[in-house]
C-alpha cells in the first residue's frame, strides 16, 4: 500500500478546487504573505490498515481528508461555507479514483463541520472519508 500515491491522488483531486491556495503539512506556506488568505489547510488523517486475507494481499486504508477552509475572523462565514461545499462537491460518496495500482473509494458524503474561531482566523473543516484498497 502506497501512501505516498494515495495522498497524490487525493492531491491531485482536490486540485481541481482552483479558488484557493492550499497548504499541506511540512510544505513553507505563510498565510500572511500577499494571496495566500483566505486559503485551505490540508491534512491526511490515516485511520487504520488492514488486510482480511490469510495471505496479506490485499491491504486497506481507511483514512481522511480534512480540508480546512481559512478565512479572516470577521469577514462573515458564507465565503468559508460557499467554499467548504465547493470542495465537499468534489469527493461525492461512492466516487472513486485512482492511486497507484489502488483505488480510493469516497465512503460517505464529506462532513461540513462547524466553523470555528482561530485566533485572527476563522475555520470551516470539510472532513472526507476514504477507503483505498
Amino acid at each position: 500500500m502506497s501512501v505516498e500515491a494515495i495522498e497524490a491522488a487525493l492531491r491531485e483531486r482536490l486540485a481541481e478546487f482552483t479558488a484557493l491556495p492550499k497548504a499541506w503539512p511540512n510544505e513553507d506556506f505563510d498565510p500572511k504573505a500577499p494571496g495566500n488568505l483566505p486559503y485551505v489547510s490540508c491534512d491526511l488523517v490515516k485511520a487504520a490498515t488492514s488486510d482480511q486475507t490469510l495471505a496479506a494481499t490485499a491491504p486497506e486504508m481507511v483514512g481522511r481528508l480534512i480540508a480546512t477552509v481559512v478565512v479572516a475572523k470577521g469577514s462573515t462565514s458564507r465565503p468559508a461555507n460557499r467554499h467548504a461545499d465547493a470542495i465537499a462537491a468534489l469527493f461525492p460518496a461512492g466516487a472513486r479514483f485512482a492511486a497507484g495500482t489502488q483505488m480510493i473509494t469516497i465512503t460517505q458524503p464529506p462532513h461540513t463541520r462547524e466553523g470555528m474561531s482561530d485566533g485572527v482566523y476563522w475555520r470551516v473543516p470539510v472532513v472526507i472519508p476514504f477507503l483505498a484498497a
